[in-house]
């Protein structure tokens, strides 16, 4: 009986190695790390990225009267 238990011990054993061992799905857990990384990081920082795109925008919008197709047409 010993003997049993003692094999179905060394049997788990490689077994829990050769599981530590393999790396499959290693990158689906990296990426959904760096995903959730970058969501935290948009939530923490999410007025200033608002501000931020709210200031391009206004500067593309005060533009937009500068140009004139006129000044360019033959």
């Amino acid at each position: 009986m010993a003997y049993k238990l003692g094999a179905a011990l060394v049997c788990l054993w490689t077994r829990f190695q050769e599981a530590m061992k393999d790396d499959q799905g290693m990158a689906t857990i990296e990426t959904v790390l760096v995903i959730s990384i970058l969501i935290a990081l948009a939530l923490m920082f999410k007025d200033v990225i608002v501000d931020f795109v709210d200031g391009i925008l206004d500067s593309i919008a005060g533009q937009g009267s500068v140009f004139d197709p006129a000044s360019i047409a033959p």
